[in-house]
């Protein structure tokens, strides 16, 4: 039992360093923070991970992914949020 949980312990440490690799080996790396967290998600790591490695904070992360979400639906000829 102990050493599977060893080796999945492991087997996060690897993912998230091959995450980082494709993150810095690919055209994200000279891009914002918010696309790099989403090329990041994309690969499935969690909030935690992802702002570790673009250089910033969970919440940080939830609120600039969040506002990149509602300017992506606003801007599809919807409404979005207005004043009401």
């Amino acid at each position: 039992m102990a050493a599977d949980s060893e080796e999945a312990k492991w087997l996060g440490v690897i993912g998230r360093c091959l995450a980082y690799l494709c993150l810095k080996n690919s055209a994200y790396s000279e891009k914002g923070v918010s696309e790099q967290a989403a090329f990041l998600e994309k690969l499935g790591l969690e909030v935690d991970d992802q702002a570790a490695i673009v250089g910033s904070t969970p919440d940080s992360l939830r609120v600039m992914m969040s506002r990149a979400r509602n300017k992506r639906k606003a801007g599809r000829g919807g409404k979005g949020k207005g004043k009401r």
